[in-house]
């Protein structure tokens, strides 16, 4: 494994509490933390940090080799100066006035540091996902001191507690009522001091002898076992001694050295005995969050089918973390941990082992849980619980900008700077130097004749090139998302166009579009690439100051360039804006003069001479399928018979047709084929012919489709034969539900209309965190709710070894499970497993190097992975229940609704300004929001309720 992997990591982190800005240092036991690590926090003394103290403490060491992560919270200005709020105390502050024993003068204003440390605790969680039940604490002199405030203050969130060279100070009626209270709450403490320390007064003055009263110990061990008098006492060594006043429960142990010193002792080893007491003890307080319970870690849509997969790897990497649910689980609310469900899972194919994950898996269907809210599953017996997740028909609405924002931070040519881009994800506009994108020159002659302006456009993975064959599935799946349900792209991307009236995917579009208008030329033909001629990359973009040149036009780049801008030009004319409508007037000449190149010029193949990047070339019928796509498109557009004949004429030699199959490898090429037969005009026969093969394809011809999903084939909803795990298995997997959901959307089956949508979310829930790995396959996705995203990627700008190396933006799709991974041949270190030798679905490792590991493989993002998901995340938003009106039209026209979905009595109605809809007849809503304008004719009737 790459050593970043393996090394311990320290940091530093802030948030938010009581109103300030709390800090603290971090160590880490590895760069990516195991999940249910335990925590342990230690304070500093007065007039110190978390960094000073985690100087000389030890415990970095001790958590490296025993696993554990250990945080030093900064103390702020109390009382004048740098302490921790440690007087205990029922009141905010530092003591207050008229308080004899308190603080002189009170400090009213001091923080709240019982309140941060229980902030601290939750941020942990959600950050690292610790177990909050093993939670411990230790601090040294002022440190020690809130140690024991903290004991009293905070038992039901820490499991255990460890002061140094400290004693309880705090208000006499507060300490009298927690000791004397029927409810106290027994805690495990150690005390460890100096018998001379001349700061602090040790417990036992002086020492040896047997008190009958040890403060503030004994008050703990009363209550804690009866015994608060009495101890028995063993020689760590000649200069230490434990002495134990609670031998079984919770203990209470005070260790005394033999010398006279307030500083940490070297006598023994502080850190490691400190851990050893802590380690024994955890709470019962939490759920323990376990990742056999697998859901999606964003959410589900009311309506939706909603199943948590429950796993027992039998054989991989995990095979060891064997895991038997209860017979009984719950749904519970987050926000008070009421049952609002209970149920027992179901076993799959009678407990057999699931081949592609190596798991045997439990399915436990909450579909009834329809409220909305925060959730999660628990397994009431062994106290298991999943990540939380949301119950809304909004749930998807931040995960979609995340992931489309994506497209944002792979522009060229831009400066990424806030607002738009988030800090650390700054960065200057890149390529825009000599002989580089707006100076760029042909790759066989680099003369300044042959110089172009060929800035813009999208680095097309994590390199930095851009080609135009690349753009062909990236953009109809794009544009297609936006035409089946553009209520969910609305203007408030964060991107420098938001606000401007444009859905802000149109405006992300434009940029790749306008790029693709430069790399036409007078001809009609477009340019096949912009790259680097070898596989040079700096990061971040702006420093690379490597030459860029552009390859000859080709047949593949000008067909590809003819289908997505016809299909553009159709997305732009349909706006409002006026200059939108000219832009689309535009892409409708460049498309015709591509398509009409590329008619001419049908085998024009590209040379790679000069580059060593990718080729980016099709063969013929990939050559011939974006003809056919263009003048499928062409024809929507313009409504010339041309486009028509041609289409008619060779639609046949496209493989969906000529196979009688349609699976996810060509689904924008079948796209393109569904996409004239919605076409007013197209030839019947021609429509019927496509609409027939597929869907007989998808409901019972391939195995592969639907009867997979009826047949439960894959344990996880989520199916893919074996051979088709492969790079960028992910985006595969995006374009089988996609599949899925245009049986709905061309309504060809509307017998198997629940099981298409069904089929489709499970494919949108195994990309969120149900599968075997459990990750959610989009990076860094905290910000939107998903506690376990993919950690890092291979980027040129967020790469190994850089500053974003763990902390990549949000919203990139990872290239997913790959069998078929192997090191390059350099490669002479240990078999990397996993990947390697892993079943189908555990074939995925979150990491990131380069040659000769070559990371990418797996975890490469790309445009057109990244399409596929933005268009399947967006159709499986159209199964809620609010029917939004896209156009002015009739009520009973499915093209007046967004997802071409007609109302029903079940759902709500939203009709948007400026629509006008009219009703004729009797028709049925739960409720309407009119922002617009109902009309009635011919008797025309609403009726609104269930």
């Amino acid at each position: 494994m790459p050593t970043w992997a393996q090394g311990p990591v320290n940091g530093s982190g802030s948030l938010q509490s009581g109103g300030r800005t709390r800090t603290f240092r971090f160590h880490l036991p590895t760069g990516l933390p195991k999940d249910n690590l335990p925590v342990v926090l230690a304070y500093h003394g007065d007039g110190g940090n978390g960094a000073s103290f985690q100087s000389y403490a030890g415990f970095d060491a001790i958590a490296d080799a025993q696993n554990f992560i250990v945080v030093y919270p900064d103390a702020v200005t109390v009382g004048g100066s740098l302490q921790f709020n440690k007087y205990a105390d029922n009141v905010p502050g530092f003591g207050a006035t008229g308080d004899t024993n308190g603080p002189n003068p009170a400090d009213p204003n001091a923080p709240d540091d019982v309140l941060f440390t229980s902030d601290l605790i939750d941020y942990l969680f959600q950050k690292y996902r610790i177990n909050r039940n093993r939670v411990y604490v230790t601090g040294h002199s002022g440190g020690g001191f809130m140690c024991y405030f903290l004991s009293m203050a905070l038992p039901n969130k820490i499991a255990a507690f460890a002061p140094v060279a400290a004693s309880l100070w705090g208000k006499n009626s507060f300490l009298s009522s927690y000791f004397t209270a029927a409810n106290y709450k027994p805690v495990p403490l150690m005390h460890i001091h100096s018998k001379g320390d001349p700061v602090v007064d040790p417990p036992i003055i002086p020492y040896p002898k047997t008190p009958g009263f040890v403060w503030p110990l004994s008050n703990y061990a009363y209550l804690d076992c009866g015994n608060g008098s009495t101890y028995t006492t063993s020689a760590v060594n000649p200069n230490v001694d434990s002495l134990t006043f609670c031998s079984s429960g919770k203990k209470v142990v005070l260790m005394m050295t033999k010398d006279a010193s307030h500083g940490w002792s070297t006598l023994f080893n502080v850190p490691q005995t400190i851990w050893n007491f802590v380690k024994g003890y955890q709470l019962t307080t939490f759920p323990e969050f376990d990742n056999h319970l697998k859901v999606d870690q964003f959410g589900y849509l009311p309506l939706a089918r909603k199943v948590a997969v429950i796993s027992s790897p039998q054989t991989g990497y995990n095979a060891s973390e064997t895991f038997t649910p209860s017979t009984y689980y719950q749904i519970r609310r987050a926000a008070d941990n009421s049952v609002v469900m209970r149920g027992s899972p179901t076993t799959w194919n009678s407990g057999t082992t699931h081949a592609q994950s190596g798991d045997k898996v439990w399915w436990f269907d909450f579909s009834q849980v329809q409220q909305a809210g925060s959730y999660f599953v628990y397994d009431s017996i062994r106290n298991k619980r999943s990540y939380t997740f949301e119950i809304n028909n909004d749930v998807y609405n931040s995960v979609l900008k995340n992931a489309a924002r994506v497209f944002f931070y792979q522009r060229s040519g831009l400066a990424k700077q806030t607002p738009y881009a988030a800090p650390p994800w700054t960065d200057g506009a890149a390529f825009l130097g000599a002989q580089q994108d707006t100076d760029c020159r042909l790759v066989t002659n680099t003369n300044v004749a042959t110089t172009k302006n060929l800035r813009g456009g999208w680095f097309d993975a994590g390199d930095y090139n851009k080609y135009v064959p690349f753009t062909y599935g990236t953009m109809i799946d794009l544009l297609l998302a936006y035409e089946d349900n553009p209520v969910v792209w609305t203007d408030d991307f964060a991107i420098p166009e938001s606000g401007n009236g444009v859905p802000d995917l149109l405006d992300e579009a434009k940029w790749e579009l306008d790029w693709m208008l430069r790399m036409q030329q007078p001809d009609g033909s477009l340019l096949h690439k912009v790259s680097v001629t070898d596989f040079s990359a700096v990061s971040p973009p702006s420093a690379d100051t490597h030459f860029r040149r552009y390859g000859a036009a080709s047949t593949d780049a000008t067909a590809t360039g003819a289908a997505v801008l016809a299909l553009a030009a159709i997305q732009f004319k349909s706006l409002s804006d006026p200059a939108k409508k000219r832009y689309g007037d535009t892409l409708q000449t460049a498309a015709i003069n591509a398509y009409s190149w590329a008619s001419t010029n049908p085998n024009v193949a590209f040379s790679n001479t000069g580059f060593q990047s990718v080729a980016a070339t099709n063969d013929a019928h990939d050559r011939l399928a974006r003809r056919v796509a263009a003048a499928a498109f062409l024809y929507g557009l313009t409504g010339n018979t041309t486009y028509r004949s041609f289409f008619d004429a060779n639609y046949s030699q496209i493989h969906l047709i000529q196979w009688g199959y349609a699976y996810p490898f060509e689904a924008t090429y079948q796209d393109a084929l569904l996409y004239y037969a919605r076409v007013s005009g197209a030839t019947t026969s021609v429509k019927n012919a496509i609409l027939t093969t597929y869907s007989t394809s998808i409901k019972t011809s391939n195995a592969e489709n639907l009867p997979a999903y009826l047949s439960q084939t894959d344990a996880y909803r989520a199916f893919l034969d074996d051979r088709n795990y492969t790079w960028g298995s992910n985006e595969t997997k995006a374009h089988q539900g996609n599949m899925f959901f245009a049986m709905n959307t061309y309504k060809l089956d509307g017998g198997n209309k629940t099981n298409y949508q069904d089929a489709g979310m499970g494919f949108v829930h195994y990309l969120h965190g149900v599968n075997p790995t459990a990750y959610c396959y989009l990076t860094n996705m905290g910000v939107a709710g998903a506690e376990f995203s993919a950690p890092t990627m291979y980027h040129s700008w967020f790469g190994d070894g850089t500053a974003f190396d763990f902390n990549p933006p949000p919203g990139y799709l990872m290239g997913g499970a790959n069998p078929t991974y192997t090191p390059d041949a350099a490669y002479s270190g240990p078999v990397i497993s996993p990947p390697q030798n892993q079943p189908v679905q555990k074939s995925y490792k979150a990491w990131n190097t380069s040659y000769p590991e070559n990371s990418w493989e797996l975890n490469e993002p790309a445009i057109y992975s990244q399409a596929a998901y933005l268009r399947l995340l967006s159709q499986s938003m159209c199964y809620t229940d609010v029917v939004t009106s896209v156009k002015s039209g009739n009520w009973n026209d499915s093209s007046t609704w967004s997802c071409g979905r007609i109302p029903t009595a079940t759902d709500k109605v939203v009709i948007q300004k400026n629509n006008t809809i009219s009703v004729a007849g009797t028709v049925q809503a739960k409720s309407v929001t009119l922002r617009g304008t109902i009309t009635y004719a011919s008797g025309g009737k609403l009726q609104l309720g269930n």
